[in-house]
């Protein structure tokens, strides 16, 4: 059985498949009439709003509280088969040799990942070659390095490839190999999906995981049974899910678990004028790798604008620490689903981390109005976690009217980069196959069980992982 049906669940699933592994049950909490990512049904505006301005998106539902502003605003789930897969832009980055070093990480986990998997290629490998496949994927040193603002750009690998003709796009989900031709779900063969199905607890019996307590869209409830159980319904519903069970097992003196952590990110958006478009990479996306000491990557999207114009969006992507204090916390009561409380705080080292992100960014700009002749506007920061400077400010409502050449800066709060994780860490919460320590027959997929997070986006090590748990449920790994 899987709880939820995101890029995770849906990677389990059809993983398992491929393992000829029979009786597998998908339970998602929200419709799956609809698969189409959103930037393949939607014109570029409209999907950037729906993802930065979800009170317009049906689907958007955010299950928890929170003591402070991360963790509100975007932040939450989308509950559709599909989930946020159906909303992410592709990006696909392994994890940083420095962040999966030892003693964060299980060296078998850290192994399969980046060295030989079942005998053969990596699991990085393997996955990156599979998206190569399906998608415009390729690899980036083959299309050189792009000097700009002082700095050498990569193109930034995506999952992406485009719908013929109208400019549209979609990212890989696991979903594109389940669309029938009028673009409904066909499960693979051993797959059943149920869909308004609201998880409200895991069944413990005897010690042991044994299913699930379900609503459904009608608010009965049922247990369903079943051999072993895999939470991916997003770090936070994931995390309370365990939490619930292993409080009500005696293996929690507090119903809370702490490690939760996000990518810490920040960045600017600048009009320039048509006179620099000449100097200014094509339009698309690009990196500068992260190294240890910065634990941040920097990223360039350029983007076509107004007449002759170019929209540059920079930002900075770095690792947040895993942190105690920054935790899931749940109120154990009769009624379920337990309340969830989000608290959120940053380790002195990532304070430190906030800072040398605005100098990079600062000198970057200093750079990039140096070489395009610009006028060195200040770039001003407000304090970090200041909801009015958060990243909405990349809409285009607001862009289009932005004054050319002069930077607006931006701070997304912590929990809106739909990058939470860390809170069920393999080798501590979980043993190195996925299973929790302390209840058997529970396992869980998805950014929560990374030890730490790095600085790359989490989707490539997420699949890698979703796909070495298939195979340790179906006796192959």
């Amino acid at each position: 059985m899987v709880v939820g049906g995101g890029l995770a669940g849906l990677e389990v699933v059809t993983a398992l498949a491929e393992h000829n592994a029979q009786d597998i049950l998908l339970l998602e909490s929200g419709p799956g009439d609809d698969l189409a990512h959103i930037h393949l049904s939607l014109p570029q505006d409209q999907a950037t709003e729906a993802v930065f301005a979800p009170e317009n998106d049906p689907w958007f539902h955010r299950p928890w509280e929170s003591d402070s502003a991360h963790y509100t605003g975007i932040s939450g789930l989308r509950r559709r088969l599909g989930g946020r897969s159906l909303y992410w832009h592709g990006v696909v980055l392994p994890l940083e040799d420095w962040a999966l070093s030892a003693p964060w990480w299980p060296s078998d986990v850290v192994a399969d990942l980046t060295k030989s998997w079942r005998g053969g290629p990596s699991l990085y490998e393997r996955v990156t070659g599979d998206l190569r496949k399906w998608s415009f994927l390729t690899p980036s040193s083959a299309e050189g390095v792009r000097t700009f603002g002082g700095q050498d750009f990569l193109p930034l690998p995506r999952a992406c490839r485009h719908s013929s003709g109208d400019g549209r796009w979609e990212a890989y989900t696991p979903l594109a190999r389940w669309r029938r031709a009028d673009g409904g779900p066909r499960p693979p063969a051993g797959v059943r999906v149920v869909c308004e199905a609201e998880v409200l607890a895991v069944h413990v019996h005897d010690g042991v995981a044994r299913g699930v307590l379900v609503r459904d869209a009608d608010g009965a409830t049922t247990t369903v049974t079943a051999d072993a159980v895999v939470l991916s319904a997003g770090t936070v519903e994931s995390t309370r899910l365990a939490v619930q069970a292993l409080t009500e097992h005696g293996s929690l003196p507090e119903p809370r678990l702490g490690g939760l952590a996000d990518h810490i990110v920040q960045g600017f958006v600048v009009r320039l004028p048509a006179t620099a478009a000449a100097r200014v990479p094509e339009p698309g996306s690009y990196y500068v790798p992260a190294d240890p000491v910065s634990r941040s990557y920097l990223r360039l999207d350029v983007r076509d604008t107004a007449p002759g114009e170019l929209l540059l969006d920079v930002r900075v992507t770095g690792e947040q620490f895993p942190n105690h204090e920054s935790s899931v916390e749940c109120v154990p009561a009769p009624a379920l689903p337990w309340r969830t409380r989000i608290h959120a705080a940053l380790h002195p080292q990532d304070r430190e981390l906030v800072a040398a992100q605005r100098e990079t960014l600062r000198a970057f700009w200093g750079h990039l109005a140096e070489d395009l002749g610009l006028p060195a506007m200040p770039m001003e920061f407000t304090v970090y976690g200041d909801p009015a400077r958060d990243n909405t400010r990349v809409l285009p409502s607001r862009t289009r009217s932005q004054a050319v050449g002069v930077p607006e800066t931006w701070t997304s709060l912590l929990g809106t980069e739909d990058h939470e994780g860390g809170s069920l860490p393999l080798g501590q919460t979980l043993t190195s196959r996925h299973e929790f320590a302390d209840l058997p027959g529970l396992y869980a997929a998805g950014p929560a069980v990374f030890p730490r997070l790095g600085a790359a986006n989490p989707s490539l090590t997420t699949l890698a992982l979703s796909r070495r748990l298939a195979a340790i449920l179906a006796g192959a790994g």
